[in-house]
């Protein structure tokens, strides 16, 4: 049963009204993001963890409680980072020598440049000819550590909070309670803050940055 309509009223009241603005100014925050559904998303996810965050003060919630709003925060803020770097790098920059270069490895390809019948062997194993060229390396193969370091090799990433971006990521994939009691994990309440304040500057300055190469 839920509560009475005018404690949700006074609730909702509460964890909107310090808000910046309401869901439509959360996804004009992603304007630079071309496409409509992604952007909307963003700023849905935007706006949960700024209520859930409001929500979680309202209620003044502590202990064993708190773990669940931290988490969702923590999950929220890390897969907005992912969503907009990985959309930039694969879209507005997909041509830059900088992601060129994150998405190409060296791998050794087999060739036929001998006769069928000739073989070569090293002790008891055969020996196989092949070239060592450049293959593309899947996006989603590509570690998020090293998406961020070429986002701050192309300039829409500030080096000094990118560290705290990977933290960040790196406390979402750390979040499955197996890998919680294994490695002895704990959520703090100072990493959901952290997720957020390194946001607006993280959309500022892809917007500059964004701005100062049209004009350009």
């Amino acid at each position: 049963m839920s509560l009475e309509k005018t404690l949700r009223d006074q609730i909702h009241l509460y964890c909107s009204k310090d808000l910046p603005g309401d869901l439509n100014w959360h996804i004009q925050q992603f304007i630079f993001i071309d496409d409509i559904e992604l952007r909307e998303r963003l700023g849905r996810a935007f706006y949960a963890a700024r209520y859930m965050s409001k929500l979680m003060e309202a209620l003044y919630v502590q202990d064993n409680e708190l773990h669940s709003f931290i988490k969702f925060q923590v999950m929220q803020y890390a897969s907005i980072y992912e969503a907009v770097i990985t959309h930039l790098l694969w879209n507005k920059f997909k041509d830059h020598k900088e992601v060129v270069t994150l998405q190409t490895h060296k791998a050794y390809k087999p060739i036929c440049a001998l006769a069928n019948l000739t073989t070569i062997k090293y002790g008891d194993e055969q020996i196989y000819t092949c070239v060592y060229k450049d293959e593309k390396t899947p996006k989603n193969s590509i570690p998020f550590s090293d998406k961020v370091d070429c986002c701050v090799r192309i300039g829409f990433i500030d080096a000094v909070y990118a560290e705290d971006i990977k933290r960040i990521y790196a406390l979402r994939n750390l979040t499955h309670i197996e890998t919680e009691a294994k490695k002895q994990i704990e959520l703090e309440i100072e990493h959901a803050k952290l997720s957020y304040w390194r946001m607006q500057p993280f959309l500022d300055k892809i917007v500059n940055f964004l701005a100062s190469t049209s004009d350009s």
